[in-house]
């Protein structure tokens, strides 16, 4: 792929991931006011709130799968490279575009095999939650979302340490040859 095209692709992907991290803490903000309500409810009043877990539990799924991607983006994921940073340039960025890809694929199954089970969760009849009767099903793609976008982000990461390579062995080619004519 051509590196202005995959920087574009990436421009647009990072605009998309920007908004639904949004969304996340948007849902993290609720999740902490329904939290503090609910303590508020059981340990001042004495009558906690109905359904405040399974509120928790979905703005969590929200914040979680939302904020995936883009802690993808900033590079902040746990990594441990004490082995790979001994390889030579070349090895070290096949070895992390194989990496990449390994984990790109695991996120990209995830995200299908999560909106299969959300439509399972929605036919023949919807699954809500026990309380609040909360459709479960929008939380689940919210998952297949998630993983989906932290997937392709993946993918252009694979792709980005070859292309680099790809460039600064032209750049290295292009340097003999200047030299070869300026003997």
């Amino acid at each position: 792929m051509q590196p202005n095209r995959l920087g574009t692709i990436r421009r647009i992907l990072h605009a998309v991931i920007m908004g639904v991290t949004w969304i996340g803490a948007a849902a993290l903000i609720i999740l902490v006011l329904v939290t503090f309500a609910n303590v508020i409810a059981r340990y001042i009043l004495r009558k906690p709130m109905p359904g405040a877990v399974e509120v928790s539990q979905l703005f969590l799924v929200v914040t979680v799968f939302f904020a995936v991607a883009y802690t993808e983006v900033r590079k902040q994921h746990v990594t441990f490279d004490e082995v790979v940073g001994l390889f030579p340039r070349r090895v070290k960025a096949i070895t992390v575009a194989i990496m990449y890809l390994l984990v790109a694929v695991y996120a990209l199954i995830m995200s299908w095999q999560e909106a299969m089970l959300a439509i399972s969760y929605m036919l023949p009849r919807m699954r809500v939650t026990d309380v609040l009767k909360i459709p479960i099903a929008p939380a689940m793609f919210v998952i297949a979302v998630g993983a989906l976008l932290w997937g392709i982000e993946l993918l252009l990461n694979a792709l980005s340490p070859l292309a680099a390579f790809e460039q600064e062995d032209i750049r290295k080619q292009e340097a003999i040859e200047d030299e070869v004519k300026h003997s």
